[in-house]
């Protein structure tokens, strides 16, 4: 059987401003016609890097890429272009970005066809059977805004896989849904790349998506690592590279050294007496803050309705709910439950349909948009489940950009940014540009310039999305470690347990009532 993709001794480096960093060191894998392989492996290990070089992207800095028959590392632009124009399906982990605003979800999956020349009748039926398969037919004429994340990321699927592509490269797909829209997702997406008879390299931080495809790899340090999903096989590459995992050294208690004995079928392993033992990995120290007093911050909502789409369906009906001063706040529920939307009307980003939302002692849905700027700007912070750093700043410049909007003068920017940037631990990657950065790193990045206003209310939309575990524990601790040192009031949506977990107090959404139909909502009342 032939390869969808055959990398061979795979390197890629980028120049982030302080010398070259290697995002592959050596990567060799192999993926066959109709195959589907989950990615695993920690934020930064150059999983994301390897479907960049995989979509034509990016370049190999060394090593062979052969994707679909095509030479990828010696291929012209032009080539890449039609390749991935042709033969390739992308799904990104921020569907928002893949997603024009303005197009129905029929529009949006008949676009790829309609780049290609197809318009006939049996593209339409395609689309049809596409939507249909997603369970949208009710929602085909809704926009973007009108849909949940879990109906957004169907439609990102259904518009990647409508011309039947040979080979499928999905980041994340799932990062952003809680459990019961993932398995939606992950059975729309197999049925799919089954029907187009596609590959498909399917990166990811979620075991429920691993165990769903017939085989996984994991990557770290941009090697292939291991594979398989219960019990990894380890995988020694041809220049002998073995990586060991933490779990593994710590039940054995292997630190930094070791010595080899070797005899035929096995390698034993023996901590060197010099050894260091490993240890449990912390998030970085806090700081003092320079505030002494904390501040009493409020947020209610009082009989909040909320209605998106033509259907007038209630995302928010009639709720009321009082966040207590100096605590971390947790809102969950299921996708499309209005986790986002509570956050933006907290925030004066969207106004309700009814009810009054009070923060800080201020009827925010009373304030005009330029008060409600205004607002935003003295009391709240705001970390998006989506990386909105400025991708050609360094993590500094960011952090300081944002400080410089809220009237901070050079020098105060400049202080308050290192002082953020170490609290994170971001001390030594500070001038690294922000698209250099791990996505674990993009988030602590993020969450600095949230904090470093030193805002009365933080609003954290899924702050652990698309993080490996590791990542996410190190984030949570700072989410708790803001609130317990500098009086911060957070409210965070999600749906990850962990995040759930560490909440002082849970705001639980139900999930919303389906749409009426046309019919439903044009029919006259029945007389008493």
């Amino acid at each position: 059987m032939t390869s969808a993709v055959h990398a061979d001794d795979l390197f890629h480096l980028y120049r982030p401003g302080g010398g070259d960093v290697a995002a592959l060191r050596g990567l060799s894998v192999d993926v066959r016609d109709r195959e589907i392989v989950s990615v695993l492996g920690p934020s930064g290990s150059g999983k994301t890097t390897l479907l960049d070089l995989c979509a034509g992207f990016q370049r190999p800095s060394s090593g062979g890429l052969t994707v679909l028959g095509h030479r990828f590392e010696q291929a012209r632009p032009v080539e890449l272009a039609a390749v991935r124009r042709n033969e390739i399906g992308i799904v990104r982990q921020h569907y928002h970005l893949s997603l024009p605003r303005d197009l129905s979800v029929e529009e949006i999956v008949a676009l790829p066809l309609h780049l290609l020349g197809r318009r006939g009748a049996e593209q339409r039926k395609r689309v049809g059977t596409l939507v249909r398969a997603a369970g949208l037919e009710r929602r085909a004429g809704a926009r973007p805004d009108e849909l949940s994340g879990g109906e957004q990321q169907r439609v990102a699927v259904c518009a990647a896989l409508a011309k039947r592509p040979r080979l499928l490269l999905a980041d994340e797909p799932t990062g952003e849904l809680d459990a019961a829209a993932t398995a939606s997702l992950v059975e729309l997406m197999l049925e799919l790349i089954g029907d187009a008879g596609a590959a498909a390299l399917i990166v990811t931080h979620d075991a429920q998506v691993a165990t769903a495809t017939a085989r996984t790899i994991h990557i770290r340090d941009g090697r292939l690592a291991a594979e398989g999903t219960a019990r990894p096989v380890l995988i020694v590459d041809e220049q002998g590279w073995l990586r060991l995992p933490r779990r593994l050294r710590e039940q054995a208690g292997v630190g930094e050294r070791v010595r080899a004995q070797a005899r035929w079928g096995e390698v034993k392993l023996v901590v060197d007496e010099l050894g260091v033992h490993a240890t449990e990995v912390q998030p970085p120290p806090t700081p003092r803050l320079e505030a002494a007093e904390k501040r009493a911050t409020e947020l209610a909502v009082d009989r909040v309705t909320k209605r998106h789409g033509q259907a007038e369906r209630s995302t928010i009906d009639a709720l009321s709910w009082a966040f207590a001063a100096e605590r971390l706040h947790v809102i969950a529920g299921p996708s499309g439950s209005g986790k986002t939307t509570l956050l933006n009307l907290l925030a004066g980003l969207e106004y309700p349909d009814a009810g009054e939302i009070w923060v800080c002692g201020e009827r925010v849905d009373s304030l005009s948009p330029d008060d409600a700027a205004v607002f935003r700007r003295r009391f709240v912070g705001y970390l998006s489940q989506h990386s909105t750093l400025v991708e050609f700043l360094s993590a500094r410049e960011n952090v300081e950009l944002a400080l410089s909007l809220h009237g901070f003068d050079a020098a105060e920017s400049r202080r308050r940014a290192d002082r953020w940037l170490e609290w994170v631990g971001l001390e030594k990657l500070a001038e690294r540009r922000a698209d250099r950065l791990s996505g674990g790193e993009q988030r602590r990045a993020a969450l600095a310039r949230a904090l470093a206003p030193a805002p009365r209310v933080l609003l954290a939309d899924e702050p652990t999305a698309h993080l490996d575990q590791l990542s996410a524990r190190i984030v949570i601790k700072l989410l708790e470690q803001a609130v317990a040192e500098s009086g911060a009031t957070i409210v965070a949506a999600s749906h990850d347990p962990d995040v759930i977990a560490a909440a002082e107090e849970l705001l639980t959404l139900p999930r919303p009532a389906p749409p009426a139909t046309v019919s439903e909502r044009s029919a006259p009342a029945r007389p008493a």
